[in-house]
């Protein structure tokens, strides 16, 4: 088995998207080439030496790399207070950028025995198409250029592609604010419907951090959800939950 690194590891409510309001365990990967500037977990851009296993009113050190079989354990472990199942509960692996460890993040996958979601930036088309496959979900990030240092939209683009070809539940979540322009929302919208692909759009103002742009008004986001319906794709305003929650 295969061992990778790790950021952090912890059990809360999924706070975006379509799993919105459900309990997932969350194993945060670490190493991330992008540098968004709405980013809130900026410690997961580097790889550590130790990653986290937050409990309830603990937290523990362990030192990476960490094994498959290891992490798999720890998620169990995360679940026993509650007595559930670990089969019941969805595993999230999240970044970072899931993508720079794609064998360690399919073997993970493998082993896990309830759903696994991949949230990724889809930042790289070709170890999205090796592993998008092992997952029961994807949940891939298109990034504006204007909230970003480089233009991933052909990669973006490539995966989305690729998700049509696959029987794997998706979403695409674009991240806005008050700086993001009207193009940088159609180019998503139009890209779909140019190749008639499905799949739903969830907008999401950004969560201000230190050095992001301020959130989109109201009005923008309506404007931008009334495009999006009155050329009947699935799109809908959803903010990140958990910071309100004021969960992890």
């Amino acid at each position: 088995m295969l061992s990778g690194h790790l950021d952090e590891i912890f059990y809360s409510i999924q706070g975006e998207g379509a799993e919105l309001g459900r309990p997932h365990l969350f194993c945060r990967f670490g190493g991330c080439p992008l540098r968004c500037v709405y980013c809130d977990t900026p410690r997961s851009w580097q790889q550590q030496a130790q990653y986290e296993l937050h409990y309830c009113d603990t937290t523990q050190r362990f030192d990476n790399p960490v094994s498959v079989l290891t992490i798999v354990d720890q998620l169990s472990s995360l679940l026993e207070p509650f007595a559930i199942e670990p089969s019941k509960v969805c595993l999230s692996l999240t970044g970072g950028e899931v993508l720079q460890q794609p064998e360690f993040a399919e073997q993970i996958a493998k082993a896990w025995p309830g759903r696994v979601l991949l949230e990724t930036s889809g930042s790289s088309c070709k170890p999205f198409d090796q592993i998008a496959s092992s997952f029961d979900m994807v949940s891939l990030d298109w990034k504006t250029p204007s909230l970003m240092s480089n233009d991933l939209l052909s990669e973006h683009k490539q995966c989305l592609l690729s998700l049509a070809h696959l029987e794997v539940d998706s979403q695409v979540k674009l991240v806005v604010a008050a700086t993001t322009t009207d193009d940088e929302v159609y180019e998503l919208f139009d890209f779909l419907l140019a190749n008639k692909l499905d799949i739903p759009i969830y907008l999401q103002p950004l969560t201000k951090v230190a050095l992001s742009p301020a959130p989109p008004t109201g009005a923008q986001m309506l404007k931008w959800l009334t495009k999006g319906a009155a050329q009947d794709l699935n799109v809908r305003v959803v903010p990140q939950v958990h910071p309100i929650l004021q969960a992890r």
